[in-house]
C-alpha cells in the first residue's frame, strides 16, 4: 500500500517537472528576439496564407481541401524553422522535422522524387541528429548556437562535393523517371550539405540555402506553367526562404565577426 502511495505521489511531480521543462524551453527559444524578427515572422505567415485562400477563391476551388491545409501547414513550419535556424535556436530542428515529413508528402505528389529522398533519408534524421549537436554548444551569454567559418580547403571541398552530387544524383533521378531529374538534384544535395554546415555552425550555411531557394523558387513555378498543379503555398514559402537566408547571412556572419574581433581584443590584453 505504502508503495502506491508514493508512485501516486510521484505521478502529479513528474508531471509538474514536464511542464517546467516544456515552459522553460519555450522561454529560451523565444529569448533575444528583436520586434523586427517577430514582426517578420508573422507577417510571412500572414502573406502565405492571404494568398494561398485568395488564389483557390479565384480558381473557384475549395481552400481547406486536405492536400491544400498540407500545403500550407508545411509552409508554416518551414518559414518558422527557417527563422528559428537564423536565431541558432534548437526549435528549428522540431519544425524542420516537422516541416521534412509534410513536404516530403507534396513532393512525392509532384514527383520530385529527389526531393523526398532527400526529406526522408536525410533531413528526418539530421534534424534530430542536430538538436543533440547544437545543444553541446549553445552560448551562455544570448542562448544561441556558437558560429564557426570554413577555411579555404573546406569551402574547395563542400563545392567539389555539390557539383560532384548534383550529377550522380541527376543520373539517378534520369534512370528511375523523376521529373527535372537535375534541377532536382541540385535542389537535393545542396539541401543536404546546407543541413550538415548548418548542424557543423558553419556560417556559410547561408550561401547554400541561398542558391537552393533560388532553384527551388524556379522548381515550384513550374507547374503553374505546365498545368501540373498550383502549389501556392510551397512557392511563396521558398520566396520566404529566400528572403531569410539572404538577412540571416549577414546576421550569422556579423556575430561571427564580432566573435572574433572579441576574442583578439582578449588575446591583446592577455599579451599586455
Amino acid at each position: 500500500m505504502k508503495q502506491t502511495y508514493k508512485s501516486n505521489k510521484s505521478a502529479p511531480l513528474k508531471k509538474k517537472m514536464i511542464i517546467r521543462g516544456i515552459k522553460d524551453f519555450i522561454k529560451e527559444e523565444t529569448s533575444c528576439w528583436s520586434t523586427a524578427e517577430v514582426i517578420w515572422l508573422i507577417t510571412g505567415i500572414l502573406i502565405i496564407t492571404f494568398l494561398t485562400i485568395l488564389k483557390s477563391i479565384n480558381d473557384d476551388e475549395c481552400w481547406y481541401t486536405t492536400e491544400k491545409l498540407i500545403s500550407l501547414t508545411a509552409a508554416i513550419t518551414g518559414c518558422t524553422a527557417a527563422i528559428l535556424t537564423g536565431q541558432a535556436k534548437l526549435g528549428a530542428f522540431i519544425f524542420g522535422l516537422i516541416n521534412s515529413v509534410l513536404y516530403a508528402y507534396i513532393s512525392y505528389k509532384y514527383k520530385y522524387y529527389g526531393e523526398v529522398m532527400v526529406k526522408v533519408l536525410v533531413f528526418m534524421p539530421l534534424n534530430i541528429y542536430g538538436m543533440t549537436c547544437w545543444l553541446r554548444n549553445i552560448s551562455n551569454t544570448n542562448m544561441e548556437v556558437i558560429k564557426r567559418s570554413l577555411n579555404f580547403k573546406n569551402k574547395i571541398t563542400v563545392v567539389g562535393s555539390v557539383i560532384t552530387g548534383t550529377i550522380v544524383l541527376g543520373l539517378i533521378l534520369t534512370y528511375i523517371g523523376g521529373k527535372r531529374p537535375f534541377i532536382d538534384a541540385s535542389t537535393t544535395v545542396l539541401a543536404t550539405t546546407g543541413l550538415i554546415l548548418t548542424i557543423k555552425r558553419y556560417i556559410q550555411n547561408w550561401i547554400l540555402w541561398i542558391l537552393l531557394n533560388i532553384i527551388s523558387i524556379w522548381l515550384w513555378i513550374i507547374p503553374f506553367y505546365k498545368g501540373e498543379g498550383q502549389p501556392v503555398a510551397i512557392l511563396l514559402m521558398w520566396l520566404f526562404y529566400l528572403a531569410n537566408s539572404l538577412i540571416m547571412y549577414v546576421r550569422w556572419k556579423r556575430q561571427y565577426e564580432q566573435k572574433d574581433e572579441m576574442t583578439e581584443e582578449n588575446m591583446n590584453q592577455l599579451i599586455k
